[in-house]
């Protein structure tokens, strides 16, 4: 009788130990793979966030609106190998600085992508995640 308490016990903890890895969303499901974009716009905002970070870009558009895109990053510690900080985020942000953003779209049609890369004004990418280390 014993055993089976135990047995019953370990079972339920393995199950809520489990719940976090079904909470993770699909990247098929929200990506569409074949939509490859460059975006080119002002850096307004990065919000420096676990599980994703978001890079906020302002895109004028040939008309002369402007539209803002989110860029779903890696988690913090994927920027961090990448080259990325903290400081240097908001310190581009604070410039509003000129960036390039490269992403997979959204599945949704929503201005939203997945974030690849990020180049800045003068060719120097700070976040390649082709597996290229960032240029100094």
């Amino acid at each position: 009788m014993k055993s089976k308490a135990i047995l019953g016990i370990a079972v339920i903890a393995a199950l809520l130990a489990s719940i976090p890895v079904w909470a993770h969303h699909s990247f098929s499901a929200e990506y569409d793979s074949a939509k490859r974009l460059q975006l080119k716009g002002k850096m307004v905002a990065f919000e420096w966030v676990n599980p994703h970070s978001w890079i906020h870009v302002e895109v004028t558009n040939p008309d002369g609106t402007k539209v803002l895109w989110k860029g779903e990053t890696p988690p913090i510690n994927v920027l961090y190998r990448n080259g990325w900080t903290k400081p240097m985020v908001e310190d581009m942000v604070k410039k509003g600085e000129i960036v390039s953003l490269s992403g997979i779209a959204a599945k949704d049609g929503s201005n939203h992508v997945f974030a690849q890369g990020v180049t800045r004004a003068d060719g120097k990418t700070v976040l390649g995640l082709n597996g290229a280390p960032p240029e100094d």
